[in-house]
């Protein structure tokens, strides 16, 4: 089974069906149309009619504005439409040198007092746009294609590194940050209150992340000897994985 072939179909299989949602189910203006059909069926408990009746007339008049609001779709389907080429040589490079550096900086601080090896690694970010490195030993883990809907099952407890190096996304969301800072702050805030179904921005910034995890995987399949060298101590498989903090992992690579 060529575990990296299966991971790199996974991967392209998201970053497209996530295109093709915005496309259609995710497209702004349907999400908007569906919040604005939806609103009578709003019910609040123990609160009067009043307040209710109140709370919808100030959502339908959000949400018309926003339907309204034909540069704002303009910008968001325009951001949709630039996800950065992760193939170029000049993201590539981007992504192999922090990637070499990272490594680096773990094998030259790593501390093995218990002589684990590694074998589950993950490249974990938070709301910013940096990720750190966490590294555990689990003999007992065995290979499972994740759908990014569920927690990887491993033993946290043996434990080589946690919260090592420092990897930069930026340049791999630079148009989603771009439009992050095109959009005024009250704007912002109207859009995420207006949609009951969840931040719509911040669905747009994870197929960022999907497709910067694709880049990553690419580059790791070019630059795996070179890690394969460092003096991190490694079974035969390190199963690398990526995830923002506390959520659902995705495969990236296998080394």
């Amino acid at each position: 089974m060529d575990k990296n072939k299966l991971i790199r179909e996974n991967l392209q299989y998201h970053l497209n069906n996530s295109i093709q949602l915005f496309k259609g189910k995710f497209l702004f203006p349907n999400l908007l149309k569906k919040e604005l059909e939806s609103i009578e069926s709003i019910e609040w408990e123990g609160s009067s009619n009043i307040e209710l009746e109140k709370f919808k007339k100030e959502r339908q008049l959000k949400l018309i504005d926003l339907l309204n609001d034909k540069n704002l779709h303009d910008q968001l389907d325009y951001t949709i439409r630039q996800l950065v080429d992760v193939k170029d040589s000049f993201y590539q490079d981007y992504i192999e040198n922090q990637l070499i550096n990272n490594f680096s900086l773990i094998a030259s601080n790593i501390s093995n007092e218990n002589n684990l090896k590694l074998n589950v690694l993950f490249l974990e970010h938070d709301y910013e746009e940096e990720a750190c490195f966490c590294g555990f030993e689990d003999q007992d883990y065995k290979f499972k294609l994740l759908s990014g809907q569920e927690y990887l099952e491993f033993n946290y407890e043996k434990e080589l590194f946690n919260g090592v190096g420092n990897f930069d996304y930026t340049m791999l969301l630079k148009p989603f940050l771009e439009l992050e800072e095109a959009i005024d702050e009250d704007k912002l805030d109207v859009i995420n209150d207006a949609l009951v179904q969840g931040d719509y921005l911040e669905e747009v910034k994870k197929l960022f992340f999907l497709n910067s995890f694709l880049g990553i995987h690419l580059s790791l399949n070019k630059i795996k000897g070179k890690i394969r060298q460092t003096k991190i101590p490694m079974h035969n498989e390190v199963f690398v994985f990526a995830n923002e903090h506390d959520c659902e992992q995705l495969n990236v690579f296998v080394l």
